[in-house]
């Protein structure tokens, strides 16, 4: 266990990529489960969503980042890279979200949201952005910046259908 929080350590660092995680679909199912428990941790947290709906925005995001990543890695022939990239995009966030659960906790338990814990959770969210980009780069052999746009246009895919389909979310 402590050598995959490792390599998902030197992944948020840009030290290793999605091609250094291991071929293991058991592990990728495990990842799953405790990304969906993380996030609707994380999720109630930060709002006060009934349950169903909580469930349902981590569902919708991660079944666009699972259509979008087997859309672009099928385009360039390169599907035997998915288990590896979902691996590497499930524990960034995990690893991101563990970092970010004592921001919550601590805004959470304050009257009002506390300035300087929003801008750290912000700079988080960033880190993570740059991150996924960098994965998308290594997995689908792109340059980093088409791997930005990948990753920027996942986030503004998301928060567009969950506009769409789900607007009481985004105004909470």
């Amino acid at each position: 266990m402590n050598a995959l929080i490792r390599l998902f350590w030197r992944l948020s660092l840009f030290r290793k990529g999605p091609e250094d995680m291991p071929y293991a679909p058991p592990l990728l199912v495990i990842l799953l489960v405790a990304w969906l428990i993380m996030q609707g941790l994380s999720a109630n947290l930060q709002t006060s969503l009934p349950a169903g709906q909580l469930i349902a925005v981590q569902w919708i995001s991660l079944l666009l980042v699972t259509a979008v990543t087997t859309v672009a890695l099928a385009f360039k022939g390169l599907l035997t890279r998915w288990v590896q990239t979902m691996m590497a995009l499930l524990g960034l966030d995990l690893l991101l979200s563990l970092v970010a659960l004592p921001l919550l906790i601590v805004n959470m338990a304050a009257a009002q949201p506390i300035p300087i814990i929003d801008g750290l959770y912000f700079m988080l969210v960033s880190w993570q952005l740059a991150v996924q980009s960098f994965i998308y780069h290594r997995s689908l052999d792109v340059s980093p910046l088409l791997g930005l746009a990948l990753a920027f246009s996942l986030l503004i895919l998301t928060y567009m259908t969950l506009a769409a389909f789900m607007p009481e979310v985004l105004n909470r």
